[in-house]
This record gives C-alpha cells, structure tokens and sequence, in this order.
C-alpha cells in the first residue's frame, strides 16, 4: 500500500512539473522591473523604459535558446551581445546615485552566489 501511494505521490509530482507553464517575456520583464523599481526608485518614465527593454531583452533570450535547441546552450557572444544592448539602455536612463545602488546590488548578489558554491576541500 506505501508503495502504491508513493508511487502516486511521484506521478503527480512529475506531472505537476511537466505541465508547469514557462512565464511570457513580458511577465519577466514585468518582474524585473518590478524589483529594480522599488530597489531603485524608478521614475514613471524609466519604468516604461526599463519594461520594454526588458521585453526585447527576453524575447532575444527566447529566442537563442529556441535556435539553440532544447538541451543545447545559446551561443555565448550571442547572450552577451544582447546583455550589452539592456545594459546600455539602462545605464543611459538611470542616474548615478541609481546606477551607484545597482551596483550594489549586483556585487551583492555576486557575492551571495559566490558564498552557495561549494568550496575545494583538501582529500590528500
């Protein structure tokens, strides 16, 4: 009887996760910008800004990854190119105290990202 319930359990878990639905570009871009707005104080106008960039920036990311293939990684000069264009735009619409606190914020999360991976250990 466990196993008949355990068995289940995991179908519906399994199942669960395959028919899980992939947000839109624009749910991204409206979370994203959601975050930077309330970390960064965005005006009205830099929100609508940063949104669309946003938009474009995940739907050129969709897009890689849909060439790429499933199971295959974009190609690398491809993500930075479009990385580089979002970075500009939102470097040109912030102001420095704005682009101050985004990096901040980047180096924050870099160094909590750093602090999860697991560190060399010594098995001499």
């Amino acid at each position: 009887m466990k196993k008949l319930i355990l068995s289940i359990a995991l179908f519906v878990a399994v199942a669960g996760t395959t028919f899980a639905q992939k947000k839109t570009a624009e749910e991204r871009a409206a979370k994203s910008t959601e975050m930077m707005e309330k970390n960064l104080s965005l005006t009205a106008d830099q929100k609508t800004t940063i949104y669309n960039a946003n938009v474009e920036k995940n739907k050129a990311m969709d897009a890689l990854r849909e060439a790429a293939g499933e199971g295959n990684k974009p190609d690398t000069d491809q993500i930075k190119a479009v990385n580089t264009k979002f970075n500009k735009i939102v470097k040109e619409i912030l102001t420095d105290d704005q682009r101050a606190k985004m990096a901040e914020m980047k180096a924050s999360a870099a160094a909590a990202k750093d602090a999860q991976k697991p560190k060399a250990s010594d098995n001499n």
